[in-house]
């Protein structure tokens, strides 16, 4: 060890031979490394709080695929928005947790009246550190993360203390620390989504974005700095199920995994642009057709023809939810997705219904919707734009052919029922999105999450 000392601080060299290797480990199996931060995103009510629960329950039973695999841990919840009553430990009950390795993490604070205040980054480091190490936990979840900074979520400084401070804690005692954040609105490149500074993607070790695909979530590993080349993108849906309180019977959510996913994330939240995009649509669902009419094909191999016949990726994507053509994996994880035809599939369809009924891959969706999904196909119903439900066009074109959408989806939520949304009161723009609405504030406006954080503290 080599040491330079000026006073205070002092600038020191560890040479590398001083040093162990060591193999890296994986709290789940080659997606999240130990001793990391992990950012988890999407849109309000996709579940991704849920399915983190769940992952949670797997730890506390020995069951999640990873190190600690067959030995039971402890892990921490920083909950900002969720009551532990009335949704956090009945989620955690419906997903089969041992409560007694689930520990509420909060700072007590003498100063304040009620003793107990949310944790401040990079203020609390070494407390939150301290619990961690005093309850051997080895996952520690803040949601939302937003909650916890003092600085500005769209300042890359500001995001890089709150999150480096989370890393420090990670490293020092051996554990994943696994944040929430909201998606920022519209399609577009799936990496940029998560709100606030690019620095939330770029200063963690793994990223994995949410988004509703139907009567099923979409998760995609957005980032892996030292996971292996896999499957990136994998689904779940919710299902209801009933637990016993108190007070009675109340239905939670819970998930059920549907394995791997062609579709990602980016597929998703840029379909509602991608439908009626395409002139040459008949021709592109020809091609498609022939190159699988003798049997399956690789989907690899499917890019490929595209490429070489001048079409994009995306189109022979658009060509394949047309035509229904059906995506499966029958060699199993590591193993290339095929493309085939589904009976019935219809040469040059420029019917769009097909791509509501397309056959997702490798599950069959769901019989009936999950409690949250209704909801949320409720409330998206409310503002004029259903993903589960999708308006039907009520003019047909003089071919018989639906219209193709004049309107987007941020001017068809500017109004419910007709009426103005409610305004932001701090902003006082019109809070244009279901989650917003829900909050009651912008929640990737910065200066409106600032303004909401003052005033909760001031309460």
């Amino acid at each position: 060890m080599t040491e330079i000392d000026w006073g205070d601080r002092s600038a020191r060299v560890q040479w590398a031979s001083g040093i162990t290797p060591k193999k890296q480990t994986w709290l789940l199996d080659n997606r999240i490394p130990v001793g990391t931060v992990s950012g988890w995103a999407g849109r309000g009510g996709t579940g991704k709080t849920t399915y983190i629960l769940g992952m949670i329950a797997k730890l506390t039973k020995g069951t999640l695929p990873g190190k600690f695999h067959g030995t039971p841990q402890t892990a921490l919840i920083w909950s900002g928005e969720d009551a532990w009553d009335t949704v956090l430990v009945p989620r955690l009950i419906a997903a089969g947790a041992d409560l007694d390795k689930v520990g509420r993490l909060y700072i007590a604070d003498a100063r304040l009246g009620t003793g107990e205040t949310a944790p401040k980054l990079p203020l609390d480091t070494d407390r939150i550190e301290k619990a961690v190490i005093e309850a051997g936990a080895v996952l520690i979840l803040i949601d939302p993360i937003a909650s916890t900074m003092s600085g500005d979520l769209h300042r890359e400084a500001d995001v890089r203390l709150a999150v480096d401070a989370l890393a420090r804690v990670a490293e020092k005692t051996g554990s994943v620390v696994m944040f929430v954040r909201h998606f920022g609105k519209g399609g577009g490149n799936a990496s940029d989504k998560m709100s606030g500074s690019h620095a939330f993607r770029d200063a963690v070790r793994s990223v994995f974005l949410f988004a509703e695909d139907g009567d099923r979530v979409i998760v995609t590993q957005d980032k892996g700095n030292y996971a292996p080349k896999g499957d990136e993108s994998f689904a779940f849906r919710l299902e209801t199920f009933t637990v016993t309180t108190v007070d009675g019977d109340t239905e939670v959510a819970r998930v059920v995994d549907l394995g791997t996913s062609e579709v990602s994330v980016s597929d998703v939240i840029n379909r509602t642009a991608d439908v009626g995009n395409d002139d040459d649509s008949t021709d592109v669902d020809e091609w498609l057709s022939e190159l699988l009419k003798d049997g399956p094909v690789e989907s690899a191999e499917v890019y490929k023809a595209a490429d070489a016949a001048g079409l994009s990726k995306d189109k022979a994507k658009r060509a394949k939810k047309r035509l229904g053509v059906k995506a499966h994996k029958p060699g199993g994880p590591g193993k290339p997705w095929l493309w085939e035809l589904s009976k019935g599939a219809i040469k040059g369809s420029n019917q769009r219904e097909h791509e509501e009924n397309r056959e997702p891959a490798p599950f069959d969706p769901p019989s009936s919707e999950s409690v949250n999904s209704q909801q949320d196909g409720q409330r998206e119903q409310l503002s004029g734009a259903c993903s589960l439900n999708p308006a039907k066009p009520s003019v047909m074109s003089a071919k018989g052919n639906p219209p193709a959408l004049i309107t987007s989806r941020r001017h068809r939520q500017r109004t419910i029922g007709g009426q103005p949304t409610a305004n932001c009161p701090h902003c006082g723009d019109p809070l244009t999105y279901s989650d917003d609405r829900r909050d009651g504030y912008h929640t990737s406006k910065a200066a409106c999450v600032k303004a909401q954080q003052t005033r909760g503290r001031a309460s």
